[in-house]
């Protein structure tokens, strides 16, 4: 695992003709990158797309697998790291340690890399897995090895850490300052723990730091997804994700911007694509407010010119390929 600069590794079978992506997976992945070997089990073409990433002592990775049977045995092991794995769909059943487990979507499992393990994927599965160094695991959870394939539930610390690994994906790992990189690193470490049932002092750590980094990025994702939604309040958003609308507006405050200010950005932003998208060029502005989230039109305009320092109607004659020289709806 790369502890300095960022890594991002891509791998999809589609690259190759379908008679030659097992041997191509066996050459380019599991030789190299993650050892172990496979066997499809279904007579459907075999599929499977991985994106990696490693920085400051992390490993993530994202993969979609076909049904199959891959194992590690003696001479594949190497490092003494462990792994949590999500389930986003499919499933997978995991054999080591003289364990087996089942995991599901939205359930998590730990294993070791020191030990050999066989997992077989009866279905067509996508999962989130994440890598930390045994040690910096140990040294917050007592009795780490009893948690090896055990499955853990459901619940909402494995909600936060796949919603936020997904939003690292998103912000892209390798543009991210050396300083960011390590906070983000730290609170991915947090929400493992968290996961695997951390306790004292070490759970009290992980919530004040991982788990409120975690919420604050599901809310401005809540914002950003559903902007839209003329209904979307701070309460809404905290119903969701199981806290008050007092806590979420407190998470803010480390933005310096409110919850209110946020999803009018949002819908702002939202209007003026839609403004300039060619595909709306003939739809009527109060149409592009209410799809926006706006319901009502003149606070709309208001907050437009405003934002930009122009009406709707001149940023979308402006995106014209005639310059405006058409007149738009009203």
């Amino acid at each position: 695992m790369e502890s300095n600069a960022p890594r991002v590794f891509r791998f999809s079978t589609d690259q190759f003709p379908e008679h030659k992506r097992v041997d191509a997976y066996r050459e380019i992945y599991s030789r190299t990158i993650v050892k172990h070997d496979i066997e499809p089990i279904a007579d459907q073409p075999f599929h499977f797309e991985a994106t990696l990433s490693s920085f400051s002592g992390l490993g993530l990775a994202s993969s979609l697998f076909s049904p199959c049977r891959r194992w590690n045995g003696p001479h594949h092991l190497n490092g003494d790291d462990l792994v949590l794995g999500v389930g986003i769909s499919g499933r997978g059943i995991v054999q080591q340690r003289g364990r087996e487990a089942v995991v599901g979507a939205g359930e998590a499992l730990l294993t070791s890399c020191t030990d050999p393990a066989l997992v077989t994927i009866p279905e067509r599965s996508q999962l989130i897995s994440v890598r930390v160094p045994a040690s910096t695991l140990a040294a917050r959870i007592a009795g780490l090895g009893d948690r090896v394939t055990q499955t853990i539930p459901h619940g909402t610390p494995v909600k936060l850490l796949t919603g936020y690994v997904g939003a690292v994906w998103q912000s892209g790992v390798t543009t991210m300052q050396p300083e960011l990189r390590e906070v983000v690193a730290a609170h991915i470490e947090d929400l493992v723990c968290l996961v695997l049932g951390a306790e004292g002092e070490a759970r009290e750590l992980a919530q004040q730091r991982g788990l409120r980094a975690a919420r604050l990025s599901a809310i401005l994702r809540a914002i950003e997804g559903r902007s839209g939604d003329p209904g979307l309040s701070a309460a809404t958003v905290a119903a969701a994700l199981g806290i008050t609308p007092r806590y979420v507006h407190l998470l803010l405050e480390q933005t310096g911007k409110s919850f209110t200010h946020h999803l009018l950005q949002r819908r702002l932003e939202k209007a003026a694509a839609l403004l300039a998208d060619p595909r709306w060029h003939e739809r009527r502005i109060a149409d592009i407010a209410a799809k926006a989230g706006f319901t009502d039109l003149s606070y709309f305009g208001r907050a437009f010119r405003r934002m930009y320092g122009a009406s709707p109607s001149d940023l979308r004659a402006a995106s014209r390929p005639d310059g405006g020289h058409r007149r738009g709806n009203k």
